[in-house]
């Protein structure tokens, strides 16, 4: 008899990340909930001649690089460097492991709070760290002083100062005046290569090591929606440090930009030979923010570039979600004398996708959850979710069959009651064919009936898939029927089928009650008068809509919502811009329409018993949108609730402190037990 499912069955999880290949091996990054010390451990690990070995026994390795054959990675490993960072100290610590010859050493100090690096060599790379304008301004005055500049700060953390928007970022706390900067480090000094104003992202070095490109925003009082496109040459570089130029405006003026499209997105830069790159890039020309990104291939040395593929329906992206992986690192595109190869999201799942120079595209791998790939010998290397299991390490060739060379987490799908999603297809109001999925309850007994939970995935530019899903499955082990579909507005069928700009709950609403029509109709072990109605972010907001306008569902519980787009836009850190994007206007354009688009608006009309879940430092669905629909709710005398967790954001469901997130699942299953 296999396992009951409970609500910490997340910690058995290995989540993997960070896949890189030097000389032969393949190493990468295990992390898995430690529910003793309510933390996530995470240590590096290689897998040699079919053999996995720990690397690490630190359990705090986040990120590490390959270089001439050694491994470096960030840590604190002495007591006083992690009080110094506690105390507000910039400093990052390098140690260099040599494989196969014991435990790291320390390597290098940096007094920078390091975020990307690019390597040349030892002496010679690139990194982009956090620059804080408050603490400059502090330290300044303090006449570079440290211990006296730490003090002041310490003082000043009694107030909290806002200047610029967004002025705090989901998991990034206050951000007012806060940069990420570029600079070079050449033999032991440091050089800033762009001014206190400038945003750095996406640091990519070329094959050769002669050419530097990253992406670049430079704002002051509000951020723009748009970034540009930057290349340094790195012996102009090499040549000012060896001369140990101080002049800022020489240092400021060595980047070239390269203007593809006017007021446009950059996500990417990928190499395919020194001079010849592949640029993602979302133009903005017809479907606002949340456009699927486009290919441009870039000649450096002439400028001249040449649009590969728009990226409609493939685009670079693996939003498939589930809550037992890491957030998605991201990977490199692979290229090939016909093109490259990449990870996009068809539909319901996540597969390798081949474009072609000439603008074919085709699908490599079939209905997997890849979420990251690396060139191997005939073939790719990838992280994936295959079936009911977690991620593990395969090997995939160009026919697109997985072979595993990892066992992680095999056991959990044979030892555990994991039940495999049944679909089906149903026809939304505009004759698409749209796939729902139904995971039976545990134990189902032939004529009985069931109640069910409709579970609705965020985004709204996100789908939910056939793989394992923790909170799912926990639910159908407890007794319940789950059912979950990609409603319009959902990724992975291009352009035309994401665009919900004005028409949140109204076709997307629609296509979820078409599907739960079906669903009961089809299963009948569905009790149609027992159901519940859950989601989270853009599936919070549809919980908090549905509840406005239909009494059929018997329990909701709202999480990390929006209730009204009017405190949405001008609080949270992307409401200034997505509120305006995604809408279509701002309070000051057509009060009335973000009003008439708000689930508050219709608070007056809701019989359902609601249980509402928000975190104190979600600022991208900040807590007032789950207060002001629970205090509405209490106002109008229905059966409500609200938990609010201390020190979580939006990521409470996936990568929020262990025992935050069993609880989170203990309250939405007992709130459905009690009302269904």
């Amino acid at each position: 008899m296999r396992k009951k499912i409970e609500a910490d069955h997340f910690k058995n999880f290995k989540m993997l990340s960070r896949l890189k290949e030097q000389g032969g091996v393949l190493y990468f990054i295990v992390k898995q909930a430690n529910l003793e010390e309510n933390r996530y451990d995470s240590d590096l690990y290689q897998l040699k001649d079919g053999k996995v070995g720990r690397l690490t026994s630190s359990r705090d390795i986040g990120t590490y690089y390959c270089l001439n054959g050694n491994i470096l990675f960030p840590a604190l490993r002495e007591k006083k460097d992690k009080e110094a960072v506690e105390a507000g100290t910039p400093l990052t610590v390098l140690y260099q492991m040599v494989p196969g010859m014991g435990e790291a050493l320390e390597w290098k100090r940096l007094p920078y709070q390091v975020q990307e690096m690019e390597f040349i060599d030892e002496e010679h790379f690139f990194f982009t760290a956090v620059y804080s304008r408050q603490w400059e301004k502090i330290l300044a005055a303090c006449e570079g002083d440290l211990d006296r500049a730490l003090k002041v700060k310490e003082e000043n953390e009694e107030f909290r100062v806002f200047e610029e928007i967004p002025f705090w970022r989901n998991g990034g706390g206050d951000v007012s005046g806060v940069r990420s900067r570029l600079y070079y480090y050449h033999e032991g000094r440091v050089f800033a290569l762009c001014g206190p104003l400038a945003d750095v992202d996406g640091l990519t070095l070329s094959p050769e090591k002669a050419t530097l490109m990253y992406t670049q925003e430079e704002y002051e009082g509000k951020a723009e929606l748009y970034n540009h496109l930057k290349a340094l040459s790195v012996e102009a570089v090499q040549t000012l440090a060896a001369a140990g130029e101080t002049d800022e405006q020489k240092w400021y003026g060595l980047a070239r930009e390269y203007e593809l499209y006017p007021s446009a997105s950059y996500y990417g830069v990928d190499f395919a030979a020194e001079n010849d790159v592949v640029v993602t890039v979302n133009r903005h020309e017809k479907y606002g923010l949340n456009e699927n990104a486009g290919f441009v291939r870039l000649n450096l040395q002439t400028g001249e570039s040449t649009l590969i593929y728009d990226g409609d329906p493939y685009t670079r992206s693996a939003s498939e979600a589930s809550d037992v992986k890491m957030g998605n690192v991201g990977s490199k595109l692979i290229f090939d004398k016909e093109g490259f190869v990449m990870l996009s999201t068809a539909v319901d799942h996540t597969p390798l996708v081949h474009v072609g120079y000439d603008g074919s595209v085709h699908e490599i791998t079939g209905r997997q959850m890849v979420q990251e790939v690396i060139p191997s010998f005939d073939g790719y290397t990838v992280i994936a979710m295959v079936g009911d299991d977690g991620n593990e390490i395969y090997f995939v060739n160009h026919q697109g069959e997985f072979t595993a060379m990892t066992d992680f987490n095999g056991s959990l799908s044979r030892e555990y009651e994991v039940i495999t999603p049944q679909e089906f297809i149903f026809e939304n109001e505009n004759g698409l064919e749209i796939t729902g999925f139904v995971i039976p309850p545990a134990g189902l007994e032939p004529g009985k009936k069931y109640p069910a939970i409709l579970d609705i995935h965020g985004g709204p530019k996100t789908v939910y898939g056939p793989h394992f899903f923790h909170e799912m499955q926990y639910w159908a082990n407890e007794g319940f029927a789950v059912i979950f579909t990609n409603p319009t507005g959902g990724d992975g069928r291009g352009n035309a089928f994401m665009d919900i700009r004005g028409k949140y709950g109204t076709v997307d609403y629609r296509d979820l009650m078409r599907f739960v029509d079906e669903a009961v109709a089809r299963y009948d072990f569905i009790d149609g008068e027992r159901l519940g109605v859950t989601g989270g972010s853009y599936g919070g907001f549809m919980t908090n809509w549905i509840i406005g306008h239909t009494n059929r569902f018997k329990a909701a519980a709202s999480q990390r919502s929006i209730s009204s787009w009017l405190s949405f836009s001008n609080t949270t850190d992307i409401g200034y811009y997505f509120n305006k994007d995604q809408i279509g206007v701002t309070a000051w354009e057509d009060h009335d329409k973000q009003w008439d688009s708000s689930p508050l608006k219709y608070a007056d009309q809701v019989t359902t018993p609601t249980l509402f879940l928000h975190s104190d430092e979600d600022t991208r669905c900040w807590m007032a949108e789950g207060i002001q629909m629970f205090y509405a709710l209490k106002y109008f005398n229905v059966p409500s609730r609200l938990i609010l967790f201390h020190k979580e954001n939006h990521e409470l469901s996936r990568s929020g402190r262990p025992k935050s997130r069993i609880r989170r699942n203990k309250e939405i299953l007992e709130w459905m037990k009690k009302y269904l």
